[in-house]
């Protein structure tokens, strides 16, 4: 499946699922630095969790 259709799969609307694949995406364009924590809520989960990743 093409990286573009793939986004716009309906499970990649959740926060942190989409940016988990920002990452990704930045890590196959050599496009990150610094690592940082972000608070987001995750519909699986309905609670907070930080996710920690390099700024894209």
């Amino acid at each position: 499946m093409p990286l573009a259709d793939f986004v716009k799969q309906p499970s990649i609307r959740d926060n942190m699922f989409k940016k988990m694949i920002d990452i990704c995406i930045a890590w196959l364009g050599n496009c990150y630095c610094l690592l940082i924590s972000h608070q987001m809520v995750s519909k699986f989960y309905s609670r907070s969790s930080t996710l920690y990743y390099n700024v894209v």
